[in-house]
């Protein structure tokens, strides 16, 4: 109950922090329209591109040997010294890049106008990446209030300075600013969590610890990043700031669907760590089998409403600039339900010792999906030769990412079944098959009822939830027991008590 509760905490903070976001964008979108927000996110992309060169799988490492509990303060300054140094060479590899691009080549980045963004962008990645290491702390030592408020602040008070930003017209540079001043206050907030930590000076058995489990998954780590950015740079190499603004527009919509799967990452595998540090593998297996089936149970019927629903939800909530990308959001949705339920099995494979496994695994998935997007998002590329591509741009770019997605999927569990001896649940399939059954139920109604009011979409997006349960809980798929499960876990009065109680510990 107590990682259920510290995941479901995680969850929900997160999509506050996306709701919060989703209405900022509402109004970016409608005030300064999808060019702005294209130029914007490929600048984010291209430099979020680098960032791969800070973790090298180290961030996995530190919240691993925290949990099993290795000497924190070693723990500490192991990472810290590590993350610094990658951090000086990511800005020495953008620098170079940078130079031989702008004045070496004398060429320019088209999709961005605007001066000084890529400075600002710049800077709140040296910050975001250097308050991670107190991030993976706390999520190390399973404290995920600690991690959630800060966030919730911070993400308030950039929505808060977006808003601004389109009301006001302070441009582009101001959406950079304000992704900047979130983060500062994320980092100051977290800072005061952190005050009493203890901090030590590295040692080789320390490091060659962190080195052991980060090396074998470092390719993979590089990839994971390269992933989040891949998409948004393929789209905005191939095709205009528009385009790259209304895939962006409508994947911040997906959000909610991805934060389960941070969720998750966070809580879960210090959790399976701890429990494998004591060959508890008869509980490894209970506590996968289990998150899987209750984050299938939420996820689920999230996304077939998603699904269902796209064109209204973007009309309702961003605007129509953005219909055009109705089928991205469905693409992009589906793709995010599969990383979700993916998460388990690739945490316990990491959290059992073999994270060169997932590493495998990724980075065959991650090619995959570069790949497609080479056929997929250009109408061609002269320069390898290649004419007469499809040339999908953000639908070739959302469905590469869905089929690597599945790609990955199938992987993760013949590689748990080998080593693990998890074998995929039945259950999953069932609740799959009645969401089907459920959506199409659905999109008879969608096709009759003309829905233009954010409540009506509520209303009938919690309609189809419903039905989904209440199907469920008809076949058996759904008992009392999973009723005081989710209740239990979300109980406010219990849950206020463990976030006080952890923000008040040291």
């Amino acid at each position: 109950m107590a990682t259920s509760r510290k995941i479901a905490l995680l969850f929900g903070a997160e999509n506050i922090n996306a709701i919060i976001g989703w209405i900022a964008l509402l109004f970016v979108a409608r005030k300064m329209g999808a060019e702005a927000l294209g130029e914007f996110s490929y600048a984010m992309s291209l430099v979020g591109g680098f960032t791969f060169l800070a973790f090298f799988g180290f961030r996995m490492a530190h919240i691993k040997r925290i949990s099993e509990g290795l000497d924190l303060g070693k723990c500490i300054g192991t990472f810290l010294s590590i993350r610094l140094f990658l951090i000086s060479f990511m800005l020495f590899v953008f620098a170079s890049f940078y130079w031989i691009w702008t004045v070496f080549l004398e060429k320019e980045f088209y999709d961005i106008k605007t001066p000084h963004l890529l400075l600002f962008v710049l800077f709140y990645y040296i910050i975001f990446l250097a308050i991670g290491v107190v991030r993976a702390t706390f999520s190390g030592l399973e404290q995920s209030a600690r991690v959630a408020i800060p966030n919730m602040v911070g993400t308030t008070a950039r929505s808060l300075l977006f808003i601004c930003t389109a009301f006001l017209g302070w441009g582009v540079i101001w959406l950079a600013a304000s992704e900047l001043i979130g983060i500062l206050i994320i980092s100051i907030i977290s800072l005061w969590y952190f005050r009493d930590y203890p901090i030590s000076k590295p040692d080789k058995e320390t490091f060659n610890s962190y080195k052991l489990f980060a090396f074998p998954v470092a390719a993979a780590s590089i990839f994971g990043v390269l992933k989040q950015y891949i998409d948004k740079i393929f789209i905005g190499i191939f095709w205009a700031a528009t385009d790259v603004g209304l895939y962006f527009g409508v994947q911040r919509i997906a959000i909610f669907i991805g934060t389960m799967a941070l969720a998750i990452e966070e809580m879960l595998l210090p959790s399976v760590s701890k429990l494998h540090s004591k060959s508890e593998n008869k509980e490894i297996k209970s506590l996968i089998y289990d998150t899987e089936r209750y984050v299938a149970m939420v996820c689920i019927p999230i996304v077939a409403m998603t699904v269902v629903w796209s064109s209204e939800i973007i009309e309702v909530f961003i605007s129509r600039e953005f219909l055009p990308a109705t089928r991205i959001l469905q693409l992009l949705a589906l793709a995010a339900l599969i990383r979700v339920v993916n998460r388990p099995w690739s945490i316990a494979l990491r959290g059992s010792d073999r994270p060169d496994l997932t590493s495998m695994i990724n980075i065959f998935s991650s090619v995959i999906n570069i790949m497609l997007m080479i056929i997929l998002v250009p109408k061609e590329i002269p320069h390898l030769g290649l004419s007469n591509l499809p040339g999908l741009g953000g639908e070739g770019a959302a469905l590469a990412l869905l089929i690597s997605e599945l790609i990955l999927s199938i992987s993760l569990r013949i590689m748990c079944y080998s080593y693990l001896e998890l074998k995929p649940q039945m259950h999953f399939f069932v609740q799959i098959f009645f969401a089907i059954i459920v959506g199409l139920g659905m999109w008879q109604i969608q096709m009759a009822v003309s829905v233009d009011r954010w409540y009506e979409l509520f209303l009938f997006s919690a309609l189809g939830g419903f039905l989904y349960v209440f199907v469920l809980a008809a076949v058996g798929a759904f008992t009392m027991k999973d009723f005081q499960f989710f209740w239990n876990t979300m109980n406010p009065k219990a849950m206020t008590s463990y976030v006080g109680d952890e923000l008040k510990r040291k």
